[in-house]
């Protein structure tokens, strides 16, 4: 059954706290002697965006040294990968990178990308988050049921993300695919434009994170459909989930890692650990966290980070088959 087949390999996606977490690895005397680069692969604004400057000043505090944002958008994030793919692994170049280009596109494209798995040393998991449904405050639906019915009744209607084969493009198609519907699907250079145009009513949906969704939802500028969890959003405890709604065992958060060039030396991959768990841990940034409507994640070690990824690209991979999923 495709039901059972994406539930299997969404549900077990995001088991972060079933990984039991080992001893904190060493921190060496390793620090930076000069401002450290912080890459993101998407436009100012979204939640990748977001997260790398909540982490830029503590971690630029604990590291004694600036860490600089630099924004990097396109390709859903594949451009900002290779480019830290190609960058030096002596610890000035590091990223903020999630499933889409570090999983989802070698499901999607295994031999169509100039970068691979290996070219990189993860660091840690940092965040996760739901996502939402959201579309135009003008299109006639209030729940996923109406949005079906919309779409079949509305060919020209379109949806948008922020690039093809991200996680939020890849669940939207499921979302879809599971509802038995087809909508053109529209891609962006990151999460502030494809808003834009879903304010403007250029397109009539988008999957987005809650941190992105809830405010947008809550001053009225778009109707929330649904959220992609099992469990309600406490930003949008009104907002039933698409599991309420009928597609059962829906269960597609988001998340974001830190991530250097392969090779980088354990001193400063340890020095990095530590930095980014103190950080993480910070009641400040914790309640940032929150009121964004995402939860930092902590204990990982490089080694499950890597074991993660492993096991999330399988699970792409099964959810890639079971809905038919192409580029």
């Amino acid at each position: 059954m495709i039901s059972r087949t994406l539930h299997r390999a969404a549900g077990a996606l995001f088991a972060v706290s079933a990984l039991a977490a080992t001893p904190a690895l060493a921190a060496d005397a390793w620090k930076p002697s000069k401002p450290v680069r912080l890459l993101v692969g998407f436009a100012p604004g979204g939640s990748a965006d977001t997260l790398a400057r909540l982490l830029a000043e503590p971690l630029s505090q604990r590291l004694g040294q600036p860490v600089v944002v630099e924004n990097l958008a396109g390709a859903g994030g594949n451009i900002m990968a290779y480019r830290l793919s190609q960058s030096s692994a002596d610890g000035y170049t590091i990223g903020i990178a999630a499933a889409g280009s570090m999983a989802i596109t070698h499901v999607l494209n295994p031999k169509g990308t100039n970068y691979k798995p290996a070219d990189f040393t993860p660091i840690t998991l940092a965040a996760v988050q739901p996502n939402v449904v959201i579309v135009n405050k003008d299109v006639p639906a209030n729940n996923l049921a109406e949005l079906k019915e919309y779409f079949q009744k509305t060919p020209s209607a379109t949806y948008g993300t922020a690039g093809v084969g991200i996680s939020n493009h890849l669940i939207a198609e499921t979302m879809l695919y599971k509802l038995g519907v087809k909508v053109p699907h529209a891609a962006y250079r990151g999460a502030a434009p494809v808003i834009t145009d879903l304010l403007g009513g250029h397109i009539a949906m988008t999957m987005d994170n809650i941190s992105t969704a809830a405010p947008l939802a809550l001053q009225g500028k778009v109707k929330a459909i649904g959220v992609a969890s099992l469990k309600r959003a406490p930003q949008l405890p009104d907002v039933p989930t698409l599991d309420e709604q009928g597609l059962k065992g829906f269960d597609m958060p988001t998340w974001q890692g830190v991530f250097a060039p392969a090779g980088l030396p354990a001193d400063v991959l340890a020095a990095y650990y530590a930095a980014l768990q103190d950080v993480l841990k910070q009641p400040a940034l914790i309640e940032k966290m929150a009121g964004l409507g995402s939860e930092p994640v902590t204990g990982m070690t490089p080694e499950q980070f890597g074991q993660f990824l492993e096991k999330d690209r399988q699970q792409w991979a099964d959810i890639v088959k079971a809905a038919n999923i192409s580029l």
